[in-house]
């Protein structure tokens, strides 16, 4: 359901048809767009693992969410644990929206290793980001990922199992 621009009253009568438009039609829009949101928790027999040093998808389905938004801006986050295997190793994030990336460059955030002790053990990562003025229409939004050269870094969905979700605010 579409926003209509309220009427402008004047000495004209309030009709039934004028109500249903520019009262419970608009009133609907604004809960339709409270009430939309898409979301995932994974869980599996074996971690996610990744050696890519170029963007590529977590999981092109399971961490995939299709949104069908009112036009404005979206919040959307992810929560999960990841390692490392190598001791100055860092991990990049990012967003796509409609297989575009979000943000250039390094991501939205990375991870990095603290030291020797940190490596093999898993550390919590937390991701809210919020998309301004996006279109209205269907999108897809995906976590991708990205590590430093002669690592490979894991994301356990076996004992935690990680939560991505978007919603239109």
């Amino acid at each position: 359901m579409a926003w209509t621009t309220p009427k402008t009253w004047t000495s004209e009568p309030l009709t039934s048809v004028d109500l249903n438009t520019y009262v419970r039609d608009n009133q609907n829009h604004l809960k339709d767009r409270i009430d939309s949101g898409a979301s995932t928790v994974v869980s599996g027999k074996r971690n996610y693992s990744t050696t890519a040093t170029e963007w590529a998808d977590v999981d092109p389905q399971a961490l995939a969410l299709t949104l069908q938004t009112h036009g404005g801006d979206v919040l959307l986050g992810f929560t999960g644990a990841i390692y490392h295997i190598a001791e100055s190793a860092v991990t990049y994030f990012n967003i796509a929206v409609d297989d575009s990336n979000h943000f250039s460059d390094d991501g939205v955030t990375q991870f990095q290793n603290a030291g020797q002790n940190d490596r093999f053990r898993f550390r919590p990562l937390s991701i809210v980001v919020m998309i301004p003025s996006l279109s209205a229409g269907s999108h897809v939004f995906k976590l991708r990922w990205k590590t430093s050269q002669d690592n490979t870094a894991t994301m356990d969905i076996v004992r935690t199992h990680p939560q991505f979700w978007v919603k239109e605010i």
